[in-house]
């Protein structure tokens, strides 16, 4: 049975490749990610350290500006609790000495002194203190409530100019303890934004804020429109310095611009103050794919070129191997078609010896079996033993057809095959070709019905399919043969019966699926160059189409194989054995016989006219042809042989005849014929060499039935 081809040479490695144009793009992709990640993390922690670095400054400036406010705040109540100073009657001496202890000091707003009652006694920038009521001020209420320690106001407006400002203060004590005042400081809002402000100019993103410890904003850069005046109570810097942290760094979203932030922040020494500075995480993100951008741009190209170049690479090499494969294939292809033309040659010359052989052979079997028949018809007495074994022996065509079914040259007889008979007595002949290591199994049902085939076609399909299975069984190898009337279940798709299925199965090495529809191809094998052209299986095909049936093929490797022919059943009544045709009246045929074996000729035509029939005889078809053309009234059959000598053969004599006599039949006599099926398609009756008296009374009787 057929073998699984090789694959492609070099395909697997091919295979293998195939993603490597995928890898020229996957790993600078890896390590354009790779330093993605790493240079994210690097932005970030370079980030924090621009955040820590500018809270720093600027907490250190604010410590200088807290430090400095208190060492006035000191200055001002020693010098308001002078002996004999009375500062609402010293006014503008007092006025003077602040102002110059307020010069070249530009966080300064103003320096006031305040009364218990909430007035101003004296003011560092006007000259007199303006009439203002700071009675209803956060600071003052502190202090008159007699809280002590130094006081930092929530961020203020001046109710004279209108700057922005939160107040330092401490409370004035009189001689005998009690409460004599406020002494106040007040710090401008903008000189910490302008700071801030030059702070951030090289620091894309970055946020600071000056607040106090309960989360109210003094300044904020950048300023924000309608941003809150305090941060949430459970943003993130708020809950670290509710939890009493001095300092720290963190991730989280701003309470003022709802933005994520890298967030830090630091107490200005022990002043309810706290810095905080952050930086849009967006911003850090915008720079680091700016980079990666740029890293990408100039790092694709390459990339791209390589996967295109490999890419390019691998298709041009698998299509060099897919023209290695197609000329592998076709250089195995036309070694099985030289090997199957080597093969046909053998066979026609084959053909030509046995095909010559068999003519001489069918001829003198057709002599010793007519002249037989005409001595039991002038005879009958001397039937005996003795004429019995010559008249088995004159019908024993089985040699010749044999000899021309192997070459391919015989022309198909159908005739009823009783496979109860057929079958069993066909062990003979596969039993040398399986060989003493195979064994083999014959069954067929009791109630199988006949099929009409060539029977010489039939036994060769079934050696055909034996020598197949051969070569596919291993040790201990079986052959089953089995034949019976095909259920319902076993019908091949599209096929109706009644069939009659003849299945040959082997317990062999199997079919591959791969090559399983191609078997029945012709030409079409697997085996090595010089031990099969491919025509065994097609054979088989060809035979059950022609007997009207067809041929399937299932198979499993490992398994075995199993081949079923499908044949329609022969419902006609089967042939009487009847040594003598029953004429019951004369044919009454004019016959025109021409063949060129004298002997052949000599043996035939008594029979003819023992059958009523006149027989006129040529041995050469141009000899009969102007006979024809001679004659008033034609003959009603032209019986003629196929192989003559001389410039016109049997069918080109029916041909000449068909085209200037269309009424006259044609009968062509052939032991084999080349040219069967064109003889066929042109209606002429075909008469095999040699024939039996049943055969040749019923060829001619259907004329002298249509006369």
């Amino acid at each position: 049975m057929p073998s699984s081809p090789s694959p492609p040479p070099g395909r697997s490695s091919l295979q293998a490749l195939r993603w490597l144009p995928w890898l020229c793009l996957l790993l600078p992709l890896l390590a354009w990610a790779s330093v993605g990640v790493h240079r994210y993390q690097q932005m970030r922690s370079e980030t924090e350290v621009r955040l820590d670095r500018a809270l720093r400054i600027a907490s250190e400036h604010a410590l200088r500006v807290m430090d400095t406010t208190e060492s006035l705040l000191a200055r001002v109540v020693d010098i308001a609790a002078r002996p004999g100073l009375h500062v609402e009657h010293q006014q503008a001496g007092v006025h003077a000495l602040l102002s110059a202890m307020a010069q070249n000091k530009p966080q300064l707003q103003s320096i006031l002194v305040f009364g218990t009652d909430g007035r101003p006694l004296v003011s560092s920038r006007l000259y007199p203190a303006p009439p203002i009521d700071a009675s209803d001020r956060d600071y003052f209420r502190w202090h008159q409530q007699g809280r002590g320690g130094v006081y930092v106001s929530r961020p203020l407006v001046s109710r004279v100019t209108g700057e922005s400002f939160f107040d330092v203060s401490t409370a004035r004590r009189q001689p005998d303890g009690s409460f004599g005042g406020v002494v106040s400081i007040r710090l401008l809002t903008d000189y910490f934004e302008q700071f801030h402000r030059d702070l951030a100019a090289d620091e894309p993103g970055l946020a600071i804020n000056l607040l106090r410890e309960d989360g109210l904003v003094f300044t904020r850069w950048p300023v924000l429109r309608d941003a809150p005046e305090r941060l949430a109570h459970n943003s993130p810097v708020m809950s670290r310095i509710r939890a009493g942290a001095r300092a720290g760094t963190l991730h989280g979203v701003s309470s003022i611009d709802g933005r994520p932030r890298l967030l830090a922040f630091r107490r200005v020494g022990d002043y309810p103050i706290y810095l905080g500075t952050g930086m849009d995480t967006l911003e850090i993100r915008k720079r680091w794919l700016r980079e990666m951008g740029w890293l990408a741009a100039f790092g694709a190209p390459p990339a791209v070129a390589l996967f295109l170049a490999v890419r390019l690479a691998l298709r041009r090499s698998g299509d060099a191997l897919a023209s290695a494969h197609r000329l592998q294939q076709e250089t195995e292809a036309r070694r099985r078609v030289e090997e199957a033309l080597l093969q046909a040659q053998k066979l026609e010359a084959l053909g030509r010896l046995t095909g010559g052989v068999a003519h001489d052979f069918n001829n003198a079997l057709m002599v010793i079996s007519n002249n037989l028949l005409l001595l039991r018809m002038k005879q009958p007495p001397s039937d005996g033993p003795y004429l019995d074994s010559i008249r088995r022996v004159a019908s024993a065509t089985k040699l010749t057809r044999q000899l021309l079914a192997f070459s391919r040259r015989q022309a198909l007889v159908p005739e009823q095959v009783r496979l109860q008979e057929r079958l069993p007595a066909i062990r003979d002949l596969l039993g040398p070709v399986l060989g003493s290591r195979t064994r083999l199994e014959i069954t067929v049902e009791p109630d199988t019905r006949p099929i009409r085939v060539d029977a010489a076609e039939f036994e060769l399909a079934l050696l055909n399919l034996a020598i197949n299975a051969r070569d596919a069984l291993e040790q201990d190898g079986l052959l089953a043969l089995c034949a019976r009337n095909a259920g319902p279940g076993e019908l091949p798709p599209l096929v109706q019966g009644p069939l009659v299925m003849v299945e040959v199965a082997d317990n062999g090495r199997g079919i591959p699926r791969d090559v399983l529809d191609r078997v029945f191809e012709p030409f079409f094998t697997t085996k090595p160059v010089g031990e099969g052209t491919g025509l065994g299986l097609s054979q088989v095909y060809g035979l059950a189409q022609r007997a009207g049936g067809t041929a399937t093929v299932a198979s499993e490797p490992g398994r075995g194989t199993q081949v079923r022919m499908f044949f329609p059943p022969d419902e006609r009544p089967p042939p009487k054995d009847d040594t003598l045709p029953s004429l019951g009246r004369a044919l009454a045929l004019q016959v025109l016989m021409v063949e060129d074996n004298a002997e052949v000729a000599a043996a035939l035509a008594p029979v003819l006219e023992a059958l009523g029939c006149r027989v006129t005889h040529f041995d050469r078809a141009g000899a009969a042809l102007a006979w024809l053309a001679a004659q008033e009234r034609l003959p009603d059959v032209l019986l003629t042989d196929v192989v003559m000598p001389g410039e016109m053969d049997g069918v080109a004599l029916a041909r000449a005849v068909r085209q200037r006599w269309p009424s006259l039949r044609v009968i062509v006599m052939t032991g084999y014929a080349e040219q069967l099926d064109v003889i066929a398609q042109q209606g002429f009756d075909i008469l095999p060499k040699p024939c039996t008296p049943e055969m040749l009374v019923q060829t001619l009787g259907r004329g002298a039935a249509a006369t």
